[in-house]
C-alpha cells in the first residue's frame, strides 16, 4: 500500500501530509470499512479501529475528500471544500460516506473490499477567478456556481477523461445539474482550489 499524489504549494493553509503518513491514514480509511462491514454482519466485532496520532496532523483543517474505486472504476466519492473538523475525524467520516452514504452507489459490500482502492484529496482554501480561462486543467479543482446550483469537480477528474477547459466546464453544468453551456452565463462564478492527493496502488 503506497501513498502516492501531488503537493499543495507551501503558503495554502495546511502542511502537506508526509508519505509516511499518507499510508497510515489510507490504512485508517480501510480499517474503517472493514470494522463497519463486520459489524454488519453481526455481533462480535471488535472495538473500531483508533485514530492515528501526530503532531503533523493534529492541527490539520483541510477540506477533505474520500474516493473509492472498484477495479478501477469510481464507487464512491463524497468531501467536504472547507474544513470542518480536524484531519483525521474528517477523513473517518469522509470514509464512511463514501462507502455506504453516496447515493448515486448502492452500500459498499464486503465481498469489494479486495477490489476497492482508497485515495484521498486534501484541499487547499477557494479562491475566486474572474474569468474561466485562469482555471488550469490538472493543477485546479473547479467549483461553479450558477442560478444557485454548485458543482465541483477535483484537480483529477479532467485528467482523468482528457478533457479540455470547455468539455470541464461543460460537463461541470451537467453535474450541476444545469444545460452543458451554463458556465458561459454571465452571473457563472467559478473557484479554484489545489489539492495534495494520495492513493492506494493495487
Amino acid at each position: 500500500m503506497t501513498g502516492t499524489g501531488g503537493m499543495v504549494p507551501a503558503g495554502d493553509s495546511f502542511e502537506p501530509v508526509p508519505p509516511e503518513l499518507q499510508s497510515v491514514l489510507l490504512r485508517y480509511s480501510r480499517l474503517l470499512l472493514e470494522h463497519s462491514l463486520l459489524r454488519a454482519a453481526g455481533p462480535g466485532t471488535a472495538g473500531e479501529p483508533r485514530p492515528p496520532r501526530s503532531e503533523v496532523l493534529s492541527g490539520q483543517r483541510p477540506g477533505v475528500f474520500v474516493t473509492l474505486r472498484h477495479q478501477g472504476k469510481l464507487r464512491g466519492c463524497v468531501g467536504s471544500i472547507t474544513g470542518e473538523e480536524p484531519l483525521v475525524q474528517a477523513i473517518r467520516r469522509r470514509s464512511l460516506d463514501a462507502a455506504f452514504r453516496d447515493r448515486r452507489f448502492p452500500p459498499l459490500r464486503a465481498e469489494e473490499l479486495g477490489f476497492l482502492s482508497i485515495e484521498h484529496s486534501l484541499l487547499s482554501p477557494l479562491e475566486d477567478v474572474e474569468e474561466p480561462e485562469a482555471i488550469r486543467i490538472g493543477e485546479h479543482g473547479v467549483v461553479m456556481t450558477v442560478e444557485g446550483a454548485r458543482a465541483l469537480f477535483l484537480p483529477e477528474v479532467a485528467l482523468q477523461h482528457d478533457w479540455d477547459l470547455d468539455k470541464t466546464l461543460a460537463s461541470l453544468s451537467l453535474k450541476a445539474g444545469l444545460p452543458e453551456d451554463a458556465w458561459r452565463r454571465e452571473d457563472a462564478r467559478f473557484q479554484v482550489f489545489r489539492t495534495q492527493h494520495y492513493g492506494e496502488e493495487i
